[in-house]
């Protein structure tokens, strides 16, 4: 990210930007930035709004965007999927910013495709519109056929969009940073972390590039999924600022949802939220923004997704404890959830748990009273979010929020579409299918493989550590209470050492020898690494039940 350079300003935006909040109404906030004096705020205080408002503050910022037109609308749209970090009036409110604009003219947008591609237009394509199919803030969309027939959509960057882009951001952060340092009550917000995140994310949906790539590996997660499906992708005609796809001719969902004659609503809802859960359980690439507009029914209630600009990415342990979460959450279980959270690092361990447990208990009530078709899994998590962040401080990573926001939209479509749908019924076997795969043994033997350096680093290291613990002991660096009951406390704790080493040890030779594929075979396994992993598997649960029963670690 390029730090904020004072020579690298436009004045005379930033200059429309600060007028803008004066003309809504935002003359407090322009005051605590403490501008006057500088080169360009004196500037603004010869501006007097002659708007007279009578609404919200929320209301007045969605305004003052709309007026500054196309980064500043992205904005509010990625502020909209955001409540844990604006709150939920603000990001309510933003998710009616309209991102549509005048189109560029013909001339231009010809010029663009013919130095991408760097042919003429006539020679890639035997017809191609003139009229857009849709202008938005980044692009318009025109349809074209190609040389051997294919009809297509062809995605043209708006001329100059990336300077402006560019220009606007050098002032939101600036200006972030000042109501981040001089507004105290603002803090909470977090803005410069909001611009950050907003930087990243408009930088990615104006690379085509990466676009294409997103449908491409979209598309491979469902190619043995004959309902799923994603636009093709022409590489050879895409460039960074033009993208060339399958036109699809199909229905709006949002087209269906309002008149569904012709189309099974069942199975499309069935098909619209197993492809959604399997994205963030299962292949951990899930497109972040599938509101109804995105997607598209096709002939045999064929799901097609478009728009592929935003997307979201989690690792393999982000979802087997995403899935946790869900299960404890469906099932009501507010201890687990507070240990899921502290496991996830979300909440700190010092918490206060009686106060959170109430606090999560009187937001599940909301919907434990309610039939589980009536349950929306994305609802509740939105609102686990957010007062853990105002009042616990919680770290929420940013993809919990983004599949809180989207599974809450597909749930919203799958019920539309059908008033029985059950998601939780959808959603558990998936779940719970993954948490198995969890404890499986090949899974075990490639975590163990993954870190068994580790673990050798520990039991090489561990007499070195004991030995140094010891000399501090001893030099009365740390002073120790001695009794016969701490005596005992030692050797019990020895000895469960001793047998977690082995554990260790065993797991760490059996990872080594499940990779060879010789000899005697138990469940695709050499039978030595099954032993071990069975001996270590008797050793590790008896060590638990110990642990249990005495309740001393």
């Amino acid at each position: 990210m390029m730090p904020f350079s004072r020579k690298r300003v436009d004045y005379q935006r930033l200059k429309e930007i600060i007028q803008a909040l004066m003309k809504y109404q935002f003359d407090n906030l322009v005051g605590e930035l403490e501008l006057k004096g500088s080169r360009w705020g004196d500037l603004l205080y010869k501006y007097d709004s002659d708007v007279d408002l009578d609404v919200t503050a929320p209301e007045r910022l969605r305004m003052v965007f709309e007026e500054l037109g196309p980064t500043f609308i992205k904005l509010g749209q990625m502020m909209s999927t955001r409540p844990d970090l604006v709150g939920q009036k603000m990001a309510t409110e933003f998710t009616k910013l309209q991102d549509d604009t005048l189109p560029f003219d013909f001339d231009t947008l010809k010029l663009i495709i013919e130095n991408e591609l760097d042919k003429p237009l006539a020679e890639v394509f035997r017809v191609f519109e003139e009229e857009q199919l849709a202008a938005a803030s980044i692009g318009q969309v025109h349809s074209a056929v190609l040389k051997d027939g294919t009809l297509v959509a062809v995605k043209v960057q708006r001329p100059g969009i990336q300077d402006t882009v560019e220009k606007d951001l050098v002032i939101m952060h600036h200006l972030a940073d000042l109501i981040h340092k001089r507004i105290s009550s603002l803090r909470v917000f977090n803005f410069p972390e909001i611009v950050d995140e907003f930087e990243k994310s408009i930088r990615k949906e104006m690379d085509y590039t990466l676009e294409a790539r997103n449908a491409e590996n979209f598309q491979a997660h469902f190619a043995r999924n004959d309902g799923i499906r994603a636009p093709t992708i022409f590489q050879e005609y895409s460039t960074s600022l033009v993208l060339t796809m399958e036109f699809i001719q199909g229905t709006k969902m949002s087209q269906v949802m309002e008149n569904p004659t012709g189309f099974d609503n069942k199975i499309l809802a069935e098909r619209v939220a197993q492809s959604y859960f399997q994205q963030i359980m299962v292949d951990g690439f899930f497109h972040a923004d599938p509101h109804p507009g995105n997607l598209y029914v096709l002939e045999d209630n064929v799901v097609c997704y478009i728009d592929f600009g935003m997307m979201g990415h989690i690792d393999h342990d982000f979802m087997q404890n995403l899935a946790e979460l869900f299960i404890q959450v469906i099932e009501y279980k507010v201890d687990a959830i507070i240990n899921q959270l502290i496991y996830m690092d979300i909440i700190d361990d010092y918490v206060d748990r009686s106060t959170l447990k109430r606090d999560i208990m009187d937001i599940l009530d909301h919907y434990y009273g309610a039939s589980l078709n009536e349950m929306h899994v994305g609802d509740i998590l939105g609102d686990l979010a957010v007062p853990l962040i105002t009042k616990y401080q919680a770290r929420i990573p940013p993809e919990f929020t983004l599949i809180a926001r989207a599974v809450s939209l597909i749930e919203d479509v799958a019920h539309s579409l059908d008033g029985e749908f059950d998601a939780t019924a959808q959603f558990k076997p998936m779940v719970r299918k993954l948490l198995l795969k969890k404890f499986s043994p090949k899974n075990m033997a490639d975590l163990f493989r993954d870190n068994m350096f580790e673990l050798e680093h520990l039991v090489k290291n561990l007499p070195r550590n004991i030995n140094r613990l010891v000399a501090k002991v001893e030099t009365g660096e740390i002073k120790v209470k001695y009794s016969e009951e701490l005596a005992e406390d030692i050797e019990r704790t020895s000895n469960k050492l001793v047998v977690a080493i082995i554990i260790a040890a065993l797991l760490v030779g059996s990872s080594w020898i499940i990779q060879i594929d010789k000899g005697p075979m138990v469940w695709d396994m050499p039978l030595l690494g099954f032993l071990g992993f069975a001996a270590s598997g008797v050793l590790g649960v008896g060590l638990i039940i110990y642990i249990l029963r005495y309740r001393k670690i």
